[in-house]
């Protein structure tokens, strides 16, 4: 929690001076869909679609005349389930994630596309587990890696101040910290309704 503030403020103090300079910053706040994907030698499998919350603050400066750079401070939770035999069974993965996003508008600067790097620091990893009207959770920290990096893409409009936006993320590292051949990998649809300033 210490480094999600550290963050937030960081951009807040950002923000004043920012503005002066034709910057912009909001806040936002969502639901992701989240799965993980695990690829070995012998077959590839996912966990299903879970769905996590992601929220957090972001900022916006031109580039050029048509494109602008919007890098975001997100709390996100990641992960997927499980269901078989009457039990099931979850992985929640609690990021603190900062995306790089280039940002290019089009139609009179209502609608827009994204796309860029982003780079997570894991903050928590659990299962959780229900059977039989009981549930159990466990930390499982030790084997999942610490750092995540991937790729972002997506769009969305922006009618006056608020900024519906939609983008589809995909890990390019390997998140499983077990020693093994099997890598796992995030895969999370997003979708946010944020407040510009």
């Amino acid at each position: 929690m210490r480094i999600l503030s550290f963050a937030f403020v960081t951009i807040f103090l950002c923000a004043g001076p920012a503005a002066a300079q034709g910057w912009t910053y909001g806040v936002k706040g969502g639901v992701n869909f989240s799965s993980i994907t695990f690829e070995s030698p012998d077959e590839d499998r996912s966990l299903d679609w879970r769905v996590g919350a992601v929220v957090g603050g972001f900022m916006r400066f031109p580039l050029l005349s048509w494109m602008d750079l919007q890098p975001e401070v997100l709390y996100t939770v990641k992960g997927g389930k499980e269901e078989a035999f009457g039990i099931s069974s979850a992985v929640l993965l609690d990021y603190l994630e900062v995306p790089f996003l280039v940002r290019i508008p089009f139609a009179g600067r209502k609608y827009f596309i994204v796309t860029g790097p982003y780079f997570g620091v894991r903050m928590r990893a659990r299962t959780r587990t229900e059977f039989s009207g009981a549930t159990e959770e466990l930390d499982v920290s030790d084997s999942v890696e610490r750092l995540d990096y991937g790729l972002s893409a997506g769009g969305g409009v922006e009618i006056g101040s608020i900024v519906i936006d939609g983008r589809y993320s995909f890990s390019l590292s390997d998140i499983d910290a077990d020693i093994d051949e099997v890598k796992g990998k995030n895969r999370v649809i997003t979708a946010t309704v944020g407040f510009r300033f």
